[in-house]
């Protein structure tokens, strides 16, 4: 007859005692922590993947979101060249202007003959200095400097006589002296 304590029936085992290697509590919760070490290893790791996902990411997008502001002009300043007529025996070809020998420094010059282009002022006598403005058809200079040939043309330093700033050098060409304004 099967006996009241079932714990009797059941198979043997050998139990460990205090004496015999028991893990206790200071045991296990030295093996349940976790050192510092190893948490920041974690840490640098986890913020690793996200940063290479982000980058992913905006790799991805990386034609698709649109930039604020309007997308800056690169404007390049380049020298003009003189034009060279090209006529053909049977073209009579319009006269380029002449230098006037009425001008001088201390002198008023008005440019004149550019057709309505204009006369490039430059930052130093010759074409190959920049430009650095453009003086209207009709505008009024004081000439303070030259004359320095420079490529076949005479240069005039002139200066707006309203803009003490606005002081470069022009070809002598498109330069009419004018009394006093």
């Amino acid at each position: 007859m099967p006996s009241d304590n079932w714990t009797e029936e059941t198979i043997t085992s050998r139990r460990v005692g205090p004496g015999d290697g028991e893990v206790g509590d200071d045991a296990r919760s030295d093996q349940a922590t976790v050192p510092i070490y190893v948490w920041v290893l974690g840490f640098i790791v986890v913020l690793l993947v996200l940063m290479v996902c982000g980058l992913w990411a905006l790799y991805l997008l990386r034609g698709q979101v649109a930039l604020s502001g309007p997308t800056p002009t690169l404007i390049i300043w380049t020298p003009t060249p003189a034009p060279s007529p090209t006529t053909s025996p049977t073209e009579m070809a319009e006269p380029a202007p002449t230098v006037s020998p009425d001008v001088a420094i201390g002198r008023y010059v008005r440019v004149a003959g550019t057709g309505g282009h204009g006369l490039n002022l430059r930052s130093g006598p010759g074409e190959n200095y920049t430009r650095m403005d453009v003086a209207l058809e009709g505008e009024i200079f004081i000439v303070v400097d030259g004359p320095t040939v420079s490529g076949g043309f005479e240069w005039w330093r002139m200066r707006d006589p309203e803009s003490e700033e606005r002081e470069w050098w022009a070809v002598g060409n498109f330069l009419e002296p004018i009394e006093h304004p």
